[in-house]
């Protein structure tokens, strides 16, 4: 089983492109992490490409790219030389979907949710709409005209791309000036009409992974994990603790709150990450469904002594690999950040 991975930021689609310092460190680590987790597996090796100057495990092989074309050109051929394909980028600008859609039109197997999943996760209007009509609990969202000022009144607003990551362009707006700030740095970058509008849900930033078989038949909730946000009001990941320290009631409600929502989206598969507030009254909101990879996988991995994507061939031809569900390595939590 030759396992394909390829990640988007440092992996040489971007050479050469100046992006968020800390998308990249996010990107290598995951990379670094899942490939040494693929190569555990039996009978598995993994290839995939990378910047120069970067590093990864000696088990991985390696194509060193130079620019985005050589890396257009290895990836297109090695979607035809391996059995499986992980990609891991990020969903704006359809970056994933499109890799996806490569992916399923070769004779590779992927390990990542469908076109179609990811372009509903992606798109958080979208999702918002399709949540609520199902009674599943998400802030009402909606497109923002900046032609107006909003009412303040009722309580702070988010103001967020409809297409984004990595909380880019994600604003926590308490005034006016909070509120003209934020419409000039939209202005600048050209994405005033894809800024989105939602109240503010007060409470702990909480996230859980999920588990997939590639099949979408078994799902498999991992222990609920704390996120550390940044607190200047843009919501910036800072990583994480694992397992959260929560009454086991909250927890529970959040895990029978994310599998209702995993299972309500067709196409979701292999590793799929939710992002959650729990009110102080202990009611949880889903506030986004990231369809892929997620920094968290850093930390979950840690927790246990089987390599987490064997879960994902659960009930597909290399089902015989999962038996049980995968043990607890460590009850200790887990604490990883985006600095190193």
């Amino acid at each position: 089983m030759r396992v394909f991975v390829s990640e988007y930021l440092v992996g040489g689609a971007c050479t050469g492109v100046n992006g968020p310092p800390s998308m990249r460190r996010e990107g290598l680590a995951m990379l670094r992490a899942v490939t040494e987790d693929i190569a555990k597996l039996a009978g598995a090796s993994v290839v995939t490409t990378l910047e120069a100057g970067l590093s990864l495990s000696s088990k991985v092989q390696t194509i060193w790219i130079e620019d985005p074309h050589q890396e257009g050109q290895a990836f297109r051929q090695l979607l035809g030389e391996v059995d499986h394909v992980l990609i891991i980028a990020p969903e704006t600008a359809d970056i994933l979907a499109q890799r996806c859609r490569l992916v399923r039109a070769s004779d590779a197997v992927s390990w990542n949710c469908s076109p179609a999943a990811i372009e509903l996760c992606g798109d958080k209007l979208r999702l918002s709409h399709y949540l609520l009509s199902r009674g599943i609990p998400t802030p009402v969202t909606s497109l923002v005209d900046f032609t107006k000022v909003p009412h303040l009144d009722f309580g702070p607003i988010v103001l967020k791309p409809r297409d984004g990551a990595g909380s880019s362009l994600t604003f926590l707006i308490r005034t006016l000036a909070d509120f003209l700030a934020a419409k000039k740095a939209y202005q600048y970058s050209h994405m005033s009409h894809q800024c989105l509008c939602q109240p503010y849900r007060k409470g702990r930033a909480l996230s859980v992974g999920v588990n997939i078989s590639l099949d979408g038949r078994q799902l498999e909730c991992l222990p609920v994990a704390e996120q550390r946000l940044s607190d200047e009001g843009r919501f910036q990941y800072l990583g994480g603790r694992i397992p959260a320290d929560l009454p086991e009631a909250s927890a529970s409600a959040i895990r029978q709150l994310v599998l209702q929502a995993c299972r309500s989206i067709d196409g979701l598969a292999g590793f799929v990450g939710v992002d959650l507030v729990l009110s102080p009254e202990g009611i949880p909101t889903i506030i986004e469904i990231n369809p892929r990879l997620t920094t968290s996988y850093v930390g979950y991995r840690q927790l246990f002594r089987e390599p987490l994507p064997r879960r994902w061939l659960a009930s597909t031809p290399s089902g015989s690999l999962v038996s049980e569900p995968p043990g607890l390595m460590t009850n200790l939590p887990i604490e990883f950040n985006t600095i190193n």
